[in-house]
């Protein structure tokens, strides 16, 4: 009987051992998702644009134009062509100084160069933990 008197803590100590390697898992976890997210509506946002690019120009008499390019980087971005003052991206940081439209040789496409900022940034470290999340997007223009 005195044994098990001697183990009654046994079990939490092992679990707060344990904990820290648990939370990070669970951190790593929710990171990963947070990027995989916002690289996917990076890229739906880039499709967008490149679609208003090609289309907003039909009923021109010549093949081979795209819409203003300013109009295109607003679509990107924010989701129309005339945003408001106070509207906002659907990505945190995303401006249209992110967003190279590039139209040549009967093509259009649209990039966005973003840096990721991680969600644990709050954490203080010398470490920079942003990284980059590119998407780009090409559509043919010509017939």
């Amino acid at each position: 009987m005195k044994r098990l008197t001697n183990q009654r803590g046994i079990a939490a100590v092992e679990f707060l051992t344990v904990l820290p390697l648990l939370l990070f898992i669970l951190l790593a976890v929710a990171e990963f998702g947070q990027a995989f997210i916002t690289f996917n509506v990076l890229n739906k946002q880039a499709q967008n644009g490149i679609r208003y690019a090609t289309s907003a120009i039909q009923g021109t008499a010549s093949y081979d134009q795209i819409a203003n390019e300013t109009n295109i980087k607003n679509m990107v971005v924010y989701g129309k062509v005339t945003p408001n003052f106070d509207d906002e991206s659907s990505v945190k940081n995303l401006t249209t100084n992110n967003v190279t439209v590039d139209h040549s040789n009967g093509y259009v496409t649209i990039s966005i160069n973003y840096n990721y900022i991680p969600i644990i940034d709050f954490i203080p470290t010398s470490l920079d933990l942003e990284f980059p999340l590119n998407t780009s997007v090409v559509m043919r223009t010509l017939p």
